[in-house]
């Protein structure tokens, strides 16, 4: 028992020894371009000619009838179908008022002072954006905008943090009619 397992684990070593020894194939990389020809392995296509063959000119003269087919009356019942389908959605997507995006917020604190002064500010030196004060006992916040996007509040940021340094910006639903009313590209005064 012990000389078949010494046999098979020098067997094993000898395999192993004799593929270390086998030669090894290097892959010459002296030429950096890859070249090889796929010439014979490439689809052929014959081109053919189209042939024009000539009709016969009718004996008959086509009729034109003004009066509208049977077959009409469905494709015309189709749309109006479709048509109240796509009023429908648009009537519901007019009755959604607001959506999630972002606002600023410039100010968190306990005096109401400070909260009107922030919300003052924002009405002269931003007009376009809407400021919305909270009060949730005994804290202040003032929030400004109603973006959509948060690279447009970005923008606004930077400026804002020129006089509250604090600014963040927060993630909150905001208004979908006033985001689209706020140009993010205008600078203040």
């Amino acid at each position: 028992m012990m000389l078949k397992k010494n046999f098979l684990w020098a067997l094993h070593l000898f395999i192993i020894l004799l593929s270390g020894c086998s030669k090894k194939s290097v892959v010459s990389s002296s030429s950096s371009e890859y070249k090889e020809d796929l010439s014979s392995v490439r689809p052929r296509f014959d081109y053919v000619e189209p042939t024009v063959t000539e009709r016969a000119a009718p004996v008959s003269t086509p009729k034109t009838s003004t009066a509208p087919k049977g077959n009409v009356d469905k494709p015309l019942y189709v749309n109006k179908r479709l048509e109240t389908v796509l009023d429908t959605l648009a009537k519901h997507n007019k009755s959604i008022r607001y959506a999630n995006g972002f606002r600023i917020q410039i100010y968190v604190g306990n005096v109401r002072q400070e909260a009107d002064d922030a919300k003052s500010y924002v009405y002269q030196a931003f007009p376009d954006l809407n400021p919305y004060v909270s009060y949730t006992q005994p804290t202040y916040r003032v929030k400004v905008g109603d973006f959509m996007y948060r690279t447009d509040a970005e923008q606004y940021l930077e400026l804002i943090r020129e006089r509250y340094s604090s600014a963040v910006i927060l993630a909150d639903r905001v208004d979908i009619k006033r985001s689209l009313l706020v140009n993010p590209t205008a600078e203040s005064n």
